[in-house]
């Protein structure tokens, strides 16, 4: 006891223990704290997709690395797009329907080998863009028209197969 200005009064101490905050360490309090990062997560998420840029305006740049103007044109674009065109086009004449033994004739009842050799409006394309030899090309030719005669592919656009799919029913 403490005599103030004549009075007694009696001090009473408070003591915090963790036991009061018990409720910070439950397994609720747990799980609406990671409801709520997820919260925070897909709202920071939703921002970057509202806000974002299609990749093919964006080049890929290496971080810390000197860059020519040139880089950041659109002629650099060009020059990307062509180079893909002609990577494209190396690849097509590396065809395994170029092989001796391989009969492109005997593919029309797989129409989704043959749709690599016509675009997209259905048109057979020419030899230079498939990269197959003269005979092969008119092989592929032929396996095309029966393919498309017996109904296993359109005259007009390529395999359904290739189209991309744009949501989950289609």
């Amino acid at each position: 006891m403490m005599m103030v200005r004549g009075r007694a009064s009696t001090f009473v101490r408070h003591f915090s223990s963790t036991v009061s905050k018990k409720d910070d360490y439950s397994i609720a309090s747990a799980f609406s704290n990671l409801k709520k990062q997820h919260d925070k997560l897909q709202s920071q998420q939703q921002q970057q997709k509202k806000s974002s840029v299609g990749q093919m305006f964006v080049n890929d740049f290496a971080v810390q690395t000197t860059y020519d103007p040139f880089d950041f044109s659109v002629a650099k674009t060009r020059y990307n797009k062509k180079i893909n065109h002609l990577n494209k086009e190396r690849l097509m004449k590396k065809s395994s329907f170029n092989a001796d033994e391989v009969n492109p004739s005997d593919f029309y009842c797989m129409p989704h080998l043959l749709t690599k050799y016509m675009n997209t409006s259905g048109q057979i394309q020419h030899h230079t863009v498939t990269g197959l030899v003269p005979k092969k090309q008119k092989a592929m030719t032929k396996a095309i028209k029966r393919s498309r005669a017996f109904g296993f592919m359109s005259s007009v656009a390529k395999d359904v197969s290739t189209f991309t799919k744009r949501g989950p029913t289609l």
